[in-house]
């Protein structure tokens, strides 16, 4: 039961950076600068990530570990990917280059999800 709900909660999780992806995409086209919708995906991201750690976190108490260790990295990479690509852009004059950034943090982030879900199934 608790490998599925951590499992629901990793699809959860692709499904928020994906969202925050599409959001950077979106203001790199329209060249607009981050608003609302630009923080609540980093929150949403934040929080989902958390969330699907703790349940990893309680599989591995309960004595299941995932097919390969990396996965941990991998997970500590998903958290912070989005937050350091939305930092690294701050000095950064151009809104375009702002969505850029997202986006590219977003593709990457959605790369180690994949290598995740690899790494986690045994």
């Amino acid at each position: 039961m608790l490998k599925g709900l951590h499992i629901a909660l990793a699809i959860l999780t692709t499904l928020t950076v994906l969202a925050a992806t599409v959001e950077g995409a979106v203001r790199a086209i329209r060249k607009s600068p981050a608003g609302d919708i630009a923080f609540r995906t980093l929150v949403a991201v934040l929080i989902s990530v958390v969330v699907t750690a703790l349940a990893g976190v309680a599989l591995l108490i309960s004595g299941e570990h995932p097919k390969e260790w990396l996965h941990l990295l991998y997970a500590a990479l998903a958290f912070g990917l989005i937050p350091f690509a939305d930092n690294a852009s701050r000095s950064l004059n151009s809104d375009r280059n702002r969505g850029l950034y997202r986006l590219g943090g977003g593709i990457v982030c959605l790369l180690v999800l994949t290598r995740l879900f690899v790494t986690g199934q045994n």
